[in-house]
């Protein structure tokens, strides 16, 4: 049976955003690593570049995507079973959306696909496909590495991505991942790191939604990483940097550039949104101390919770260029379907439009209330502008050549 993997993805600021911050996707990796070898197999991430589903050959597609790209995987849903082949919808939004998904779909999948994956195939190849297949947790000591011959690693600008964790303890508001993948669960060290030592190249991506949520297991894998001299981009909080030992252990390992979620420096918008323990007045010393050890620093400024004004977006732009973050785009709150913040805007009549190719950080899909969706929109715009003003990027990248040196000031 010919089985096709398809991330799919539309065109637009949110593929962009996510191409730059990234190796390959969990979603097709993770299903392909589960796919027997008898099964001849086949994979496309869309974020790379489209795919043209009449050159495509298969006996079932299975379709992964998340809500900004929903319309996007339905159009090529549709494509397929005009054909006559297969279709399963897997991915964020079909685990939150599985109603509306099944309409585009023989079959949806719903959370990890691990532990039902090879029900799944075995019932396309008889042509019994069932409507719907819940996944639940995958055992992290089973799961296999990513596959690296079906796309090469050359397609992700030589960035490699090893599953390191899956979950995350913290329930931010505006956040899907514990809704799918629960508390955080662990792969074995030694696992992690016999999978790396395979890899051609050395720039990676450690998956993780929150990579340093165990102290004790982090130390351990950032002490067996030492000896491989490698280059990695992680997520964590910037708790890290309150922790000089994790903080050190880290850089050694090959710690280059860090995604750190600080949202916001309004803090009754990081209280609410479930991201508390971000002081905004303790950020320029913690970003500083990670300057300190050589690491690139990025952070979306997430505009438009309830506790913004319009006052937010000049305050953010300044917050975010005086406290040191390297890189950093505005992104409108999205209220991404499953999500806390989706339920109680759906609850107070404030959701704008259920267009999901809107739901991808430039739109305002819900009423604000401190001020107007165009105002929240205009605004956004404002805070690029503000942020990137040529007085504050040459004064940034001054700063990154004396504290990240020259080839590294310029590559962010």
């Amino acid at each position: 049976m010919k089985v096709v993997l398809i991330k799919a993805s539309a065109p637009g600021d949110f593929k962009d955003y996510k191409k730059t911050r990234g190796g390959p996707p969990q979603s097709i990796f993770s299903a392909a690593a589960a796919t027997p070898d008898h099964y001849d197999l086949a994979m496309f991430d869309e974020t790379i570049r489209a795919v043209n589903p009449k050159k495509i050959q298969a006996d079932l597609v299975d379709l992964f995507f998340s809500t900004p790209d929903a319309m996007r995987g339905y159009e090529l849903a549709e494509a397929f079973l005009d054909r006559k082949i297969q279709v399963v919808i897997a991915g964020l939004h079909a685990t939150f959306m599985k109603e509306e998904a099944i309409q585009y779909a023989d079959a949806v999948l719903t959370g990890e696909c691990e532990n039902v994956w090879l029900e799944m195939l075995s019932d396309a190849q008889s042509g019994q496909l069932k409507k719907q297949y819940q996944g639940s947790q995958a055992d992290l000591a089973e799961v296999n590495p990513y596959p690296t011959h079906l796309i090469p690693h050359s397609d992700y600008d030589g960035i490699w991505s090893v599953l390191v964790s899956r979950g995350c303890r913290h329930k931010c508001s505006f956040c899907l991942v514990p809704g799918m993948l629960g508390n955080t669960r662990y792969r074995p060290v030694q696992d992690v790191v016999d999978e790396i030592s395979e890899l051609e190249t050395d720039w990676m991506e450690l998956h993780a939604d929150n990579l340093t949520d165990n102290r004790e297991y982090a130390l351990e894998l950032f002490k067996a990483l030492e000896p491989l001299n490698i280059n990695w981009v992680g997520e964590t909080t910037i708790k890290i940097a309150d922790d000089p030992e994790l903080l050190d252990a880290a850089a050694r390992s090959g710690l280059r550039y860090l995604l750190i979620g600080i949202e916001t420096p309004s803090k009754a918008a990081l209280k609410y949104s479930g991201k508390g323990f971000v002081k905004a007045e303790k950020i320029k010393e913690q970003i500083a101390r990670l300057h300190e050890h050589g690491i690139i620093v990025d952070s979306a400024a997430i505009l438009g919770f309830d506790e913004h004004d319009t006052g937010i977006f000049k305050e953010s732009a300044q917050f975010f260029h005086e406290v040191g973050v390297d890189v950093c785009v505005p992104v409108i709150m999205i209220p991404f379907p499953g999500s806390r913040v989706y339920q109680q805007l759906e609850e107070e009549g404030r959701i704008l439009a259920h267009d999901w190719s809107k739901y991808d950080g430039t739109h305002a899909v819900y009423t604000p209330k401190g001020m107007s969706a165009s105002e929240l929109e205009k605004g956004a715009e404002d805070f690029y502008y503000r942020f990137n003003a040529p007085g504050r990027y040459m004064a940034r990248k001054f700063r990154q050549v004396s504290q990240l040196g020259v080839a590294t000031a310029f590559s962010v």
